[in-house]
């Protein structure tokens, strides 16, 4: 005897739901492609001060819609697939380098020093100058600006994807109903 397992269709909240957590996405990967494009525009030097912040911005904007969020959760695992090994690879160092550095602190990596006087100081490979007083510094680390072509072209494709998806999702919602003549809050129920 042969059992068919009837599989019903997601309901619709549940399916907008999805769309809700995709429109963030691309959303957030949009103003993580922004910033990266800043550094691969106007960065040149691993010292210069804008690159500390365009990097955060850079990986928490990427990595967000992979963490939980409240209350529809992270994109399903099918988005950290990849059709490249090294979208994948790149993919990874993001979501390591949110968590250890910059949406957290994670002491085995973000060490704080004392520097006593009169001790020198390396920084980015240079030996800085002697202070008269007792100093503080924090590691950290940056990517190198080539890294960032790389974001730059998995963002590219993951953005791909993910619209097409959106571009699928709207169309089965709306397409085929009375619209109202104004925009509209995507609402997680039955309706509209």
């Amino acid at each position: 005897m042969v059992k068919f397992i009837l599989q019903k269709s997601p309901k619709r909240s549940q399916l907008k739901k999805n769309l809700y957590k995709l429109l963030l996405a691309r959303s957030d990967i949009t103003a993580s492609l922004n910033a990266c494009e800043l550094i691969l525009k106007d960065i040149t030097d691993l010292g210069e001060k804008r690159l500390y912040p365009l990097t955060t911005a850079v990986v928490v904007c990427y990595v967000r819609p992979f963490t939980k969020n409240r209350p529809f959760g992270s994109l399903t695992k099918k988005w950290s697939k990849f059709s490249e090994v090294k979208f994948k690879n790149v993919h990874d160092k993001l979501i390591k380098a949110r968590h250890e550095i910059f949406a957290h602190s994670d002491m085995n990596i973000r060490k704080v020093q004392i520097v006593p006087p009169n001790v020198s100081v390396i920084k980015n490979g240079k030996k800085e100058i002697k202070s008269s007083h007792i100093g503080t510094q924090s590691n950290f680390y940056l990517f190198s600006i080539d890294f960032f072509k790389s974001v730059r072209r998995l963002i590219l494709d993951l953005g791909g994807r993910l619209q097409k998806e959106i571009d699928r999702l709207i169309n089965d919602f709306y397409s085929n109903l009375e619209l109202p003549n104004k925009e509209f809050y995507l609402r997680i129920d039955e309706g509209l």
